[in-house]
């Protein structure tokens, strides 16, 4: 062996080595059956062996792919102060020509408003004296709110286990979201919905929502009429929905249902209905009162009467709903209530100071033991304000309200220091797991709203790969054939690089967990013909020597050395051309551009190294007298 070539030797033998131990895991996991992947997942090995394999983008694997958009004019109203019913009719016009195609909110919002001579800085004075200023603020609010989004859904995301999920910004104010192999849509969807508004607040006593009750009757005592009241079918209402006696993700989000569609689904006693409309809907329930759940929509359009909009906020409370249906224990056949609770109308404490949210099962002992729980503990400044309200506040009520429900409202028994508390009533722990996550990574400053979702289900995935590697080899069988023919010897050579660079840029893959899309394996192919090039490059150059009369070892190392300018020239651009498409490129582009880049890369090693190596090697040994070229 030529001493001069062992460098060389230990070089490649070290890089084989390390390519065929990074697709080690990726060849065992594909020949795994189910029946294996379920008990490797049982033993809590499978996420070790996934997490070392080529990751499989969203439309090999099958998953979710959903773009959300901020719900600005939502931020808009929640940012603005003393509001009043002029505003809301100009945010209303903004929002009906928001539908029209390429329509944008910023300058519709401007243009309303100076159409409609409204005084901008009455509602916006924090942010300026103009509208020009404020509108530049109002916009800077919008992107970062935007930016606050997309980072707290990369956290949510990355706490509920989906590997290699894309997240980006589409334009201003969408989010593109691409979750591969996910295996339960509708969980993953209310993760992403969820605006987590995690807030305390004060029970108001039953003599007081008594008060406020007898008060609204009075209010609207001869003005409202039952039939004003019936819900229709084309009416919807916001109400939690009951699912098989258990509360769903969907319910303790929020999610909108149907109202009843029968003009007799009312029930209320006409006699007192005269005399107090409001409280002929209600039923006592122990401090509070309940809604039956047919009544829901008649309560609902009564509390949000002007005038009594009016006086709830006069008397510095709001009523909310529970979150969950109750019914008389054992006796699942009767109508259920919903819990009717009258709130402070500001918080004690906001879900901002939850600095962990752990779910687990309630301890012996207590109320929930056993039962799924979330256990939350607040930094320093929510420790000293909940030491404060729950010790000034002893043997009152205190309600924890998830996106505006109230989940409980247990009794403050006494002082609670350190800042520790828990939120109860989850259905089961997946329930209670993605509570935690919300709370952990944050509340979103503004609601989304699901405009496209499309589900890319893993027969299409599985026949995208088939495809895929069909053309893989069918291309790479092409080649190889070609090199042989056309080079002979030296095609063989080539062919071998050729395998090679196709096996290291897998590696590659696998080490660095990078995602393999279908326009991935397209750059892969791209792959095989630029590495060829360059053999075809030098081998042309070798040709061109021998022609001349020189020996083989001289053409050998002449062809060698005129081409590596040409082909360093050409791949540095091809290189340039990949690293600006992962740049700027989104989702499948930039699978596309890493697999060009290591690609293009690794090509000019196998090219210029390997081959250069093996034909030294020959030229050592005397075996390169009749080159065959």
């Amino acid at each position: 062996m030529n001493k001069n070539l062992t460098p060389r030797y230990i070089v490649i033998g070290l890089i084989l080595t390390w390519a065929l131990y990074a697709l080690l895991p990726s060849w065992k996991y594909q020949n795994l059956n189910e029946d294996e992947k379920e008990s490797l997942r049982e033993s809590g090995q499978i996420s070790q062996l996934e997490s070392k394999i080529i990751r499989q983008g969203l439309d090999l694997k099958g998953g979710m792919y959903i773009v959300l958009e901020a719900d600005i004019p939502l931020l808009m109203s929640n940012l603005a102060k003393n509001k009043d019913e002029r505003f809301e009719q100009v945010l209303e016009a903004v929002q009906e020509k928001l539908s029209a195609p390429g329509a944008e909110f910023f300058p519709l919002f401007k243009n309303e408003i100076q159409t409609s001579e409204l005084k901008l800085p009455r509602y916006y004075h924090e942010y300026g004296g103009s509208i020009d200023a404020i509108f530049t603020e109002l916009e800077q609010e919008a992107d970062d709110a935007i930016n606050r989004v997309l980072e707290i859904l990369q956290n949510r995301i990355d706490q509920f286990g989906v590997s290699e999920p894309t997240i980006q910004k589409q334009g201003k104010h969408r989010i593109v979201v691409e979750l591969a192999g996910i295996q339960d849509p509708a969980r993953a969807r209310a993760l992403l919905q969820s605006t987590a508004l995690l807030e305390f607040y004060l029970v108001k006593g039953p003599e007081i929502s008594n008060d406020i009750i007898q008060r609204i009757d009075a209010k609207l005592k001869g003005t409202t009429e039952l039939d004003d009241l019936i819900a229709t079918k084309e009416e919807a209402v916001e109400t939690p929905k009951e699912k098989d006696e258990t509360q769903t993700i969907s319910e303790l989000f929020g999610e909108e249902d149907v109202a009843p569609d029968s003009d007799d689904s009312l029930l209320v006693d006409d006699a007192l209905f005269s005399e107090r409309p409001l409280l002929s809907l209600l039923v006592p329930m122990g401090t509070d009162y309940g809604v039956n759940e047919k009544n829901i929509y008649a309560v609902k359009k009564m509390l949000s009467k002007p005038e009594v909009v009016s006086l709830i906020k006069s008397a510095g409370g709001q009523f909310m709903f529970g979150n969950k249906i109750e019914r008389s224990a054992g006796d699942q056949t009767q109508a259920g209530f919903y819990r009717l609770y009258y709130l402070k109308s500001t918080s004690e404490l906001t879900g901002g100071v939850v600095e962990e949210a752990k779910a687990n099962l309630g301890s012996l002992g207590g109320g929930s033991a056993g039962q799924p729980v979330v256990s939350l503990t607040m930094n320093s400044d929510g420790s000293r304000t909940w030491a404060r309200v729950t010790g000034a506040n002893v043997g009152q009520r205190i309600a924890i309200v998830l996106d505006k429900k109230v989940h409980m409202a247990p009794n403050i028994r006494e002082k609670i220091p350190g800042g520790r508390t828990q939120i109860e009533g989850f259905a089961d722990m997946n329930e209670a797991k993605d509570i935690g996550i919300i709370l952990r990574a944050g509340a979103l400053p503004a609601p989304v709203n699901i405009i496209e979702e499309r589900i890319v289900g893993p027969s299409l995935g599985a026949d995208s790969i088939a495809q895929g590697t069909k053309s893989v080899i069918i291309g790479l069988a092409l080649v190889l054939v070609f090199m042989l023919l056309y080079y002979k010897g030296a095609g063989a050579i080539a062919d071998f690089a050729l395998v090679w660079n196709i096996l290291l840029v897998l590696a590659v893959l696998a080490s660095l967990e990078a995602t393999l899309t279908l326009p991935g394996i397209a750059g892969l192919i791209l792959t095989v013909g630029m590495s060829i090039d360059s053999n075809v490059i030098i081998f042309e150059r070798i040709r061109e020597e021998l022609r001349k009369g020189k020996t083989p070892k001289t053409a050998i190392d002449a062809g060698y050395s005129r081409a590596l300018t040409t082909i360093i020239d050409a791949n540095v651009t091809t290189v340039i051309a990949a690293l600006v498409l992962y740049q700027f490129g989104t989702g499948p582009i930039k699978g596309f551009a890493t697999v060009l880049f290591w690609g293009i890369l690794i090509s000019m090693f196998t090219a210029i190294f390997v081959t250069r190596t093996i034909f030294n090697s020959l030229s050592a040994r005397g075996r390169m007298d009749n080159l065959s070229i």
